[in-house]
């Protein structure tokens, strides 16, 4: 039962800003694609937990897995690659991945909205396992401690991961409809996203040094990123349906 309560509250972040962004859509999608974006989005996290472990050792090949574990790599360009950077770069294209692979060539997949909100769905079921494993870990930890982890990363990282993908949605959705651009739109997603996700994990890692300078940092950081991931979705809703995705 205790474990049962702990996946409910793993999930909850992910549902509850999946609830709000679907809310946007003045043309709902199917809940079945919603649920199957969804999923996808959490199958490609052990994937990306494994990637970013070769990419640290790639930089690090003398570490023991329990060193790069413990994120202890020797430079500060390490630490920053180690800790901030990788871990953004690979999230990042793994979530987009999942629309590129799985969604454009579905004819639901029928408007400028849909991937702004389908890159948002899948970083959500992305984030979901993120707050599971955090959670799960044994033994498990107080319900009072779980309750505030949980909370601080819905505010936190779960929101993140939907503002970054969402960006990256808005520039996959101007290359779809300029296709002379299309590599440079989505490259210019991607690297916006990075830069502010990689900002927020230096944030988050040096908290306990740079104390409150990081939690305003922070808090400036995701509340620019809500505005112009806000500013995106108005845009979009001006726009026409998307066209030629075959040539994709």
């Amino acid at each position: 039962m205790t474990y049962f309560l702990y996946i409910i509250f793993g999930l909850l972040p992910s549902i509850i800003w999946l609830l709000f962004y679907l809310r946007k859509d003045s043309h709902p999608e199917p809940n079945s694609m919603v649920i199957r974006v969804f999923i996808w989005g959490m199958m490609i996290s052990p994937l990306a937990i494994g990637l970013e472990f070769v990419l640290i050792w790639l930089i690090n090949p003398h570490f023991s897995i329990s060193e790069i574990l413990a994120e202890v790599p020797t430079s500060i360009a390490g630490i920053l690659l180690s800790t901030s950077v990788i871990p953004a770069i690979v999230e990042e294209y793994l979530k987009y991945s999942v629309v590129k692979y799985k969604v454009l060539k579905n004819p639901e997949f029928d408007e400028p909205l849909d991937a702004m909100l389908y890159c948002i769905i899948a970083a959500l079921g992305f984030a979901a396992v993120e707050n599971l494993l955090i959670l799960l870990k044994t033994p498990l930890m107080p319900i009072s401690k779980a309750i505030s982890i949980i909370w601080l990363r819905f505010l936190g990282a779960t929101f993140l991961h939907a503002l970054s993908s969402g960006i990256v949605g808005y520039y996959l959705s101007q290359g779809l409809l300029y296709l002379n651009k299309r590599n440079i739109l989505i490259a210019k997603g991607l690297i916006i996203a990075i830069i502010f996700h990689t900002s927020y994990n230096y944030f988050i890692v040096n908290i306990s040094t740079l104390g409150k300078f990081s939690v305003i940092g922070i808090s400036i950081l995701l509340i620019l990123m809500a505005f112009i991931v806000s500013g995106f979705f108005k845009q979009l809703k001006t726009q026409l349906s998307i066209c030629n995705l075959k040539n994709y």
